[in-house]
């Protein structure tokens, strides 16, 4: 039996680490290569999928609702991130060093007739336009990690005084956890990390996304972990 597990552990870590090959050379393409003094060029750093902090004081719970590739049956959708459940107000921090490339310090929220519109358009058409998900996302941070990695962090009730351009640090206050966009949703922290066009997490199952997302946030990580 013991090894049965193990070799089920073996499989579905080359499979992951496979697809998050795939994600990285997804990635690749969007950085701009480092010219040295000399006009010689310095590939890119590949994208760094490990070693991430916790955004709040919260476990990582690995339930299946909770994870990118989730169905969204309410819009037609897939989640491409992962929610972590958390008290309104509860600071928020950047998973790891980068620069906001977005901050909304401005944020009106839309009304519920639109939103009820929106979403009964997303069920007629069958999916979620991009403009919509977007809307559902609520108050964002969005931070580049300059390696093909973007965090967003969603949902947000408030931002920190922070500019477009500015370079934070892991662990860096940058909101606090909030309702935005969805309500109906309750507090909850919407986290991504987007890695090229994807997503980390795209194409997995359960169980592969709840490995990646295991090691993603691996030494820092105090795991609720369930089915998994």
């Amino acid at each position: 039996m013991a090894g049965t597990v193990l070799s089920l552990e073996r499989m579905l870590a080359v499979r992951a680490f496979a697809l998050v090959v795939a994600l990285c050379a997804l990635a690749t393409p969007a950085l701009a290569a480092q010219t040295e003094r000399d006009g010689s060029e310095v590939p890119p750093p590949p994208p760094r999928l490990i070693g991430y902090r916790l955004p709040i004081a919260e476990p990582l719970v690995l339930e299946p609702a909770l994870l990118p590739g989730a169905s969204r049956a309410y819009r037609a959708g897939i989640h491409e991130g992962i929610d972590f459940r958390a008290p309104y107000g509860m600071p928020v921090q950047a998973a790891r060093d980068g620069v906001v490339v977005r901050v909304d310090s401005t944020y009106a929220e839309w009304s519920a007739d639109d939103r009820a519109a929106a979403l009964a358009e997303a069920l007629r058409i069958g999916h979620t336009p991009d403009d919509v998900l977007d809307r559902i996302r609520g108050r964002q941070v969005w931070i580049d990690h300059r390696d093909g990695v973007v965090t967003r962090y969603a949902h947000l009730s408030k931002v920190a005084d922070l500019a477009v351009g500015e370079r934070v640090v892991a662990g860096e206050i940058i909101g606090a956890v909030g309702a935005s966009g969805l309500p109906e949703g309750g507090p909850h922290l919407h986290f991504e990390i987007r890695v090229g066009t994807g997503y980390l997490g795209e194409g997995l199952s359960v169980d592969e996304v709840s490995y990646v997302l295991a090691r993603a946030f691996s030494p820092d990580v105090s795991l609720a972990v369930r089915g998994f």
